[in-house]
Parts: C-alpha cells; sequence; structure tokens
C-alpha cells in the first residue's frame, strides 16, 4: 500500500526522534477523533516495519450522554487494526469543582493523568498524542491573545518529556486524506463546534479570516513560527538553568535566589530563573507573567528589602538581604518535637521527613539533603527551636538566635525551621553549616527527603 503524505511524516518524526524502538512499547491517545484515528493506524504500520508496540489508550470524559459510544468505537477500530486498547472513565466535572479551574483543564489533566499511568503499566517508553500543524497555529494565536511571551508563543514541541507529537509536521488536510485512502472513519466531537470556547473561535472564524484575507498559507506561516520560537526559547532555558545552577538554592522552608545574580542576566534569563524557582517553590499553577514581572521589577530595584508579593498556591515572595525567598505565606508556626531514632524515619509538617542512619566521620554538616554530623550522648529529637538552643559555629559555641541572624534567615522563617538536637544543643540545621563540639561522641547521617 502506497504511503500517504501523513504516514511518511510519522515515520520521518520517529526517525527523527529516536523513538520507539524495535521492541520498545508507544502508548497513543486515542479519542476516536481524526486526528487519533490517523496516528494510531500510522503508527500500527510504522511498528510492523520496525519492530516495536502499539497500545492505545482511551479515556472516557463522561462530559456527554453519548461519550460511551467512542469507546465502542475505539473497541472496533483497534480490533481491526490488532492494536491492544486500554480503557479508563474520568470524573472531569469534580476535578473541576475540586481544582476551581474549567472543564478543558480539568480534561487534559485527567486525560494526561491516565495516558501516562498507561504507560507505566505498559512499560512503554513515551506517548504519542495527535497534535497537528493546524493545532499549532491555533495554540500560538490562542497565546498571542493572551500576551505570552516567546516560551508561550513556542507552543508545542515534537517531544515534552516522555510526550511526543508525530503529527506535529502534519496538517489537518493531510489527516483527512489520510482517512480516505485508508477508507477509515472517525468520530465527530459537538463540543467542536462550541464558539463558546477559545479555540473552536480560532479555528472556525480566525484562522480562515486571516487565510482569506492576509496569508492564504497562515497556519504554515504559524507552525514555523511557533518552531523558530521553540528553538530560541530552549536556548534561553538552558541558560536560565545555568543561571539557577549558581544563585538558587532549596530549603526546609522554600527556595531562595540571589537578586545580584538576577541584575547581571539578561532579563530574558533572569525572568526564567524566576519561573524555576516559582515551580521549585510549588508548581506554576496560576501563576503568570505579571507575577514574574513584579519579582524582576523589584529584584532589580535598589532596595526591595522587607517588600513582599503573593503568589498563587498559598505562597509569597519576600525580599531580605539582597535575596528573594518564595515559600508558603507566613502564618504562626506550630512547634512539634518527634524522637528520632537511629536508624529511623520521622516525617514532619509540610511534606518533608528526616531520615537518619548510623555512619562515620569525617563530619560534614553542610548539605540541605545529606550530612554527617556527630552527636553528644542523649536521644536525638527532630523539633522547631527553643529558647536556649545552642550551636556551635567557628569554633565557639552561640545562641541558636545569633546564629540564624549571622545567616540571615528571615525572622518569619526561623520558628518552622527543623533541626535535630540533642538536648539543647543544636546539631544539624538542614542547609546550614555547623561543627562537631570537642567530645565526639557517634556519628549519623542525616537526610531531608520528600514525604512518601
Amino acid at each position: 500500500m502506497r504511503r500517504t503524505l501523513l504516514a511518511a511524516g510519522v515515520r520521518r518524526a520517529l526517525a527523527g526522534l529516536g523513538v520507539p524502538s524495535a521492541g520498545q512499547t508507544v502508548v497513543v491517545g486515542l479519542s476516536g477523533g481524526a486526528d487519533s484515528v490517523a496516528l494510531t493506524e500510522a503508527l500500527t504500520g510504522a511498528a510492523a516495519e520496525s519492530g516495536f508496540r502499539v497500545v492505545a489508550a482511551h479515556l472516557d470524559h463522561a462530559l456527554r450522554p453519548d461519550s460511551h459510544e467512542d469507546a465502542v468505537f475505539c473497541v472496533d477500530l483497534c480490533g481491526r487494526l490488532g492494536v491492544p486498547l486500554r480503557k479508563g472513565v474520568a470524573d472531569v466535572r469534580g476535578r473541576a469543582l475540586r481544582d476551581r479551574g474549567g472543564l478543558e483543564e480539568a480534561a487534559r489533566l485527567e486525560r494526561y493523568a491516565f495516558l501516562r499511568a498507561v504507560m507505566h503499566e505498559e512499560g512503554a517508553v513515551a506517548v504519542a498524542v495527535a497534535h497537528t500543524s493546524d493545532d499549532q497555529a491555533e495554540t500560538l494565536l490562542m497565546r498571542l491573545l493572551r500576551g505570552a511571551g516567546s516560551r508561550g508563543l513556542s507552543a508545542m514541541r515534537l517531544q515534552s518529556g516522555d510526550i511526543i507529537r508525530p503529527l506535529l509536521g502534519v496538517s489537518r488536510a493531510q489527516v483527512l486524506d489520510h482517512l480516505r485512502r485508508r477508507g477509515l472513519s472517525w468520530r465527530e466531537d459537538p463540543t467542536n463546534a462550541d464558539l463558546s470556547l477559545l479555540r473552536n473561535r480560532v479555528r472556525r472564524e480566525l484562522l480562515p479570516y486571516l487565510e482569506s484575507r492576509f496569508n492564504p498559507r497562515i497556519r504554515e506561516t504559524l507552525a514555523r513560527t511557533a518552531a523558530l520560537l521553540g528553538d530560541e526559547a530552549a536556548t534561553l532555558e538552558e541558560l536560565g538553568d545555568v543561571l539557577c545552577g549558581t544563585a538558587l538554592v532549596r530549603e526546609a522552608a522554600g527556595v531562595v535566589l540571589g537578586c545580584e545574580a538576577l541584575r547581571s542576566a539578561p532579563r530574558a534569563v533572569a525572568r526564567i530563573a524566576i519561573r524555576r524557582a516559582i515551580e521549585a517553590s510549588g508548581g506554576l499553577r496560576g501563576v503568570a507573567g505579571d507575577h514574574v514581572d513584579r519579582i524582576l521589577a523589584l529584584a532589580l530595584a535598589p532596595a526591595p528589602s522587607g517588600r513582599r508579593l503573593p503568589l498563587p498556591g498559598g505562597r509569597e515572595t519576600y525580599f531580605s538581604f539582597g535575596e528573594i525567598r518564595i515559600a508558603s505565606r507566613a502564618g504562626s508556626p506550630r512547634p512539634f518535637a518527634f524522637p528520632l531514632p537511629v536508624p529511623g524515619r520521622v516525617a514532619l509538617p509540610g511534606g518533608l521527613a528526616v531520615v537518619a542512619r548510623r555512619s562515620r566521620g569525617p563530619v560534614a554538616s553542610r548539605g540541605e539533603t545529606a550530612a554527617v554530623v556527630a552527636v553528644p550522648p542523649g536521644p536525638l529529637v527532630v523539633r522547631t527551636r527553643r529558647p536556649g538552643d545552642r550551636v556551635r559555629t567557628r569554633g565557639r559555641e552561640v545562641s541558636l538566635r545569633r546564629f540564624l541572624m549571622s545567616r540571615r534567615v528571615p525572622a518569619q522563617d526561623r520558628g518552622a525551621l527543623p533541626l535535630v538536637a540533642a538536648g539543647d544543643r543544636v546539631v544539624w540545621i538542614p542547609g546550614q553549616p555547623l561543627e562537631s563540639g570537642p567530645v565526639e561522641d557517634r556519628f549519623v547521617r542525616l537526610e531531608l527527603e520528600a514525604r512518601a
């Protein structure tokens, strides 16, 4: 059977990605719509030649009374193609209510969670989704209307982590031609005609207008522009990662970013570093460009210390001593104290845990995630600070309060810091350099990790 333009495009895309190879498995998202049907059939043909395995995955979003009929269609299609099918049902409306978001976003989150779950269960190397060059053009226009920067305007990429898009160089017209030549039918989602949705208005009104009045090849032009912006955004992100490698510090209470490093970097790179810091403090949900720009403006100001900016997710940005701290908004921290056996593990409030193991020297109490400390006799306790706490630093003992002030730990963060102590002697504070005392009784390896 002669290859269509779509089939040839899928093979070129897979060859460029290098996945899947012979013996590997790829999961393809199959909604029953034209694009996903064409991709599933094309992957099946490529698998027969290259020796990889295809598993289809269909999620019923349960948003229409007849949505179950899509699953029936997919079962029949996969039976004819000889492709295993994994099915699931999602409560999209329930998720939208819980997240206080829209149905489209809730459906997207549920869909990708399901596809990744199938990928892990099948031992697959990637999930293939059926975004076309038309989808790319629509996405660029939607993000342009919302005021995105180069990162947002780069839209979708051929590969994003474990997601691959073999149809990204294929037009919707080529999809329909492939289906006609292969004699394949598909399901039409009636919501695609709902002009209250922005994507549908862009698809049915804006793009046809631009084609008829300005550029008959506007879809191809926009897709090419998105690809060029993607290359440029990738370069900027690499520079942002380098900046974060030197200027970003993760602490128990959040993350810290140095203002001076941001001032010396190009603004585009500084914005990426700020986004990375926000992401590391709890994700980017609800974070817009305005949040990043306001943080950058204060970082570039001559004296921002003491200023605060709220962030989505119950977080805030606090400027202190030339540093930007991003963490949960300060409340009244509740003190805690938990015995720490050696070996042992203690779960802490806020999603962290301290792990203790027997170890040998030398003493190296300088890490956020791992340290070996020498501790005096007596039981160890993971707790918050108390009056009379002492630490050893620079060859002498000082009060914990004075030490934290010298380390420029903001006052509002000190009460919630987890520390390990024997009596009133503090032997470890994640991320802070402490020393052993003159009497060393035992060595213990301590680690701070995310709570399972």
